[in-house]
């Protein structure tokens, strides 16, 4: 017999069926049991009525507990009208059960999956990753984003659009975020770069006389995270167009996402159309932000705010910040990327003013939020060479684009595009905290992709076919970690004090020679969970509750590292191991009773030398994931 899905035994009713899923619930009465089962459409509810049900595999019923993966064989009823539940698309219906199999176990879950998940804590919703998926939002939002890109592919294909995959190993060129590096084997000492976007390959298609191109496209920036932006890799929508003007470009995208909007989303409505279009400067002058929320209702979840950016200046002053150094000695610095094309009656100013040269340059904005970016591109070398000029491009640096360079000498057509990006785009709309919540296996904010211990070391053997050899650098020694912390704060502008002293070695010894009270102090404590080291951070007055740490963070086996595994991790011995424990690489946790002082202190390195500063400012630059484990010291 067909297996039957969830939501098609609506339509079976008197029919015998074979269900296959997860349990999602149980609950006993007496001698009736009912469960629910889930599958990929949707729930439906199981009953049994008599003694325990014996499976061909000696199974009982009992053993169906929640998560177990199960087959059942039964017959489809109407539910009586008192039990009717008009929530699900099921609730007419529900399935008796006459076998059941327990396909396979499921032990108890380190978190409930039937709420939204967003009171759980993010690093233990990442360890277990494959788990919180099964949560009916999370399951929803992959769904809407596979519907997404699947419009976006029928929308553009329709029109004439050809979909290219360019390459992910290719050149590093300083295009605005750090780059990825990949090293060669067959090259050896040389490396490839993972594309911070296609932006030079779809331009060259341009020369290369498609026309018009899109791509799904899978970037990569080794940049810090935020809510609206993930580490590592993201997708984006990648567009490009030959023999268009903006207004082509605005058009066409102001199109395809009014009416994927109206297709995806037909609870939501838009604020106006056609969108408004902002100025750049009149941005700024009336909103204080390039990217304004131009909602009506903030409070209104269904309510999306479209709007356009347009007139940047294509200049702006160069700054430690960007990546744009170029000789060090340029004043300016592309306001989008240096292959935006200057308005055309601006390009005189390029040897004059180059600051009042506006760039035709467009941004995609959605409730506050930047979902997208594009611009029309330069497509005459001379013009380009002169943007390289003008951002400080040194000869080296401009022999990066010989290749571009060259294509312009070719016969290239006018062209332009957008990219706007599918996660950020559903994130915005569906109103998640965060972008990670509409990604499968997103990466923390430390780095470390979900479910898998990524980054990690490669094996001897690897490294030699490379031809690399890997130098620690990991800063050994008290003064060294002094040192490196001291350079840490200073490199994030963080304001602290040094203080020197006679040497302490307890968090009474400490509070007594600094004159701070003994909860102000913040404690670094080195332990070992499931064999891999970590360390928390705990104020002066308060203890570890093994327990409760375990419970929170799905850790099975906990234990307090040895003298001799605190000095090998950290190189420092215990009662001086600072706080910071992605300088160890080491994940860092802090109780949350650190949170009730202002100001807090910690020994640097050395059972001498200690450190004062803001509570927030610490947490800006240690990043710890923050949780409630910690009791009152004895």
């Amino acid at each position: 017999m067909k297996r039957t899905l969830a939501v098609e035994t609506v339509k079976k009713v008197g029919e015998e069926v074979i269900l296959k899923g997860w349990v999602t619930t149980r609950r006993d009465h007496g001698k009736i049991t009912f469960l629910d089962l889930r599958d990929r459409s949707g729930i439906v509810q199981l009953v049994y009525s008599g003694s325990d049900l014996k499976s061909e595999r000696g199974q009982t019923l009992s053993e169906a507990r929640p998560e177990a993966v199960i087959e059942v064989t039964g017959v489809v009823k109407e539910r009586p009208a008192s039990m009717v539940n008009p929530k699900i698309p099921t609730g007419q219906v529900e399935v008796e059960v006459e076998k059941l199999t327990v396909i396979s176990k499921a032990r108890e879950l380190p978190f409930p999956i039937d709420t939204d998940g967003y009171e759980v804590n993010e690093e233990i919703r990442m360890k277990y990753r494959y788990l919180d998926i099964r949560r009916a939002r999370m399951t929803r939002n992959l769904r809407l984003k596979s519907r997404m890109t699947t419009f976006i592919r029928n929308y553009l294909t329709e029109r004439d659009f050809v979909e290219v995959e360019t390459p992910i190993l290719t050149k590093t060129t300083p295009e605005g975020a750090r780059d990825f590096i990949v090293p060669s084997r067959l090259q050896k000492g040389k490396f490839y770069a993972l594309p911070q976007s296609p932006q030079q390959y779809k331009q060259l298609l341009m020369v290369a006389g498609l026309e018009r191109y899109f791509q799904l496209a899978r970037c990569f920036r080794d940049e810090d995270p935020r809510k609206d932006r993930a580490y590592g890799e993201f997708t984006q929508l990648d567009m490009e167009l030959s023999f268009v003007t903006q207004e082509d470009i605005l058009t066409l995208a102001e199109d395809l996402f009014t009416k994927l909007v109206g297709e995806l989303f037909p609870e939501k409505h838009i604020t106006e159309t056609p969108w408004p279009r902002i100025p750049h400067k009149e941005a700024i002058a009336r909103y204080g932000t390039d990217k304004p929320d131009l909602r009506r209702d903030k409070k209104d979840p269904n309510e999306l705010a479209f709007a356009w950016t347009v007139d940047f200046p294509l200049f702006t002053e160069q700054s430690e910040e960007d990546f744009y150094h170029g000789s060090g000695k340029a004043r300016f610095a592309p306001s989008h990327h240096m292959f935006t094309a200057p308005h055309p009656d601006d390009i005189p100013l390029l040897e004059t003013d180059p600051m009042k040269v506006r760039g035709l340059q467009h941004d995609m904005v959605l409730n506050g939020y930047e979902v997208g970016g594009g611009s029309i591109r330069i497509h005459e070398r001379h013009v380009q060479e002169k943007v390289f000029d003008l951002i400080g491009f040194t000869e080296e640096q401009k022999a990066q684009f010989d290749h571009m360079l060259t294509a312009f000498t070719y016969g290239v057509p006018p062209h332009g595009g957008i990219a706007p990006g599918i996660d950020r785009f559903l994130f915005t709309a569906l109103g998640e905290p965060s972008i990670r919540e509409v990604m499968a296996f997103p990466a923390s904010a430390g780095g470390q992709t979900s479910v898998m211990d990524a980054p990690s070391q490669a094996s001897d053997g690897q490294l030699k076919e490379l031809g690399i050899s890997v130098v620690s650098q990991k800063k050994t020694g008290g003064e060294s970690v002094y040192r490196t912390i001291t350079q840490l704060l200073d490199e994030g502008h963080s304001e602290y004090k040094t203080h020197e002293h006679k040497a302490v070695t307890t968090s009474r010894e400490a509070a007594d020679v600094r004159h701070t009270s003994l909860s102000a102090g913040a404690k670094a404590i080195l332990l070992y969970g499931d064999g891999k080291p970590l360390m928390v951070v705990l104020p002066g007055d308060r203890k570890i509750d093994m327990h409760a740490f375990k419970k929170l963070y799905g850790i099975k086996d906990l234990r307090m590292a040895t003298p001799d595994e605190v000095l090998r991790v950290t190189s420092v011995p215990i009662g001086a191991v600072p706080p910071f424990g992605h300088i160890f690489d080491v994940p860092l946790y802090m109780d949350d009773a650190v949170r009730k002082n202002d100001t807090i202190v910690f020994n640097a390195g050395l059972h001498t030398k200690s450190v004062s500063m803001a509570e927030k400012s610490y947490e800006n630059v240690a990043r710890p994931v923050v949780g409630s484990f910690s009791r009152e010291a004895a």
